[in-house]
């Protein structure tokens, strides 16, 4: 059997040392899974996506929360 997994990306922007330089760090997580390719598409286009919460701090900016991509991946279960 054939599943159809959409997948959205996140992204946190945070210091990976305290005084460190502010770097992205992308983060990918499973949204849904369906059983029809066509399910999964329209899932994905009809979808609007949450638009990030945009924090600054100083020069650097960094968004919170919300998938600013989505993809689907096919995987063949047993």
């Amino acid at each position: 059997m054939r599943v159809y997994v959409v997948i959205g990306t996140t992204e946190g922007v945070y210091q990976d040392e305290i005084g460190g330089p502010w770097t992205a760090h992308p983060d990918k997580e499973i949204v849904s899974v369906f059983a029809k390719q066509e399910d999964a598409e329209n899932f994905v286009n009809n979808r609007k996506l949450k638009k990030p919460e945009r924090r600054s701090f100083g020069d650097t900016s960094f968004y919170k929360g919300g998938y600013y991509e989505m993809e689907i991946e096919d995987h063949e279960v047993k």
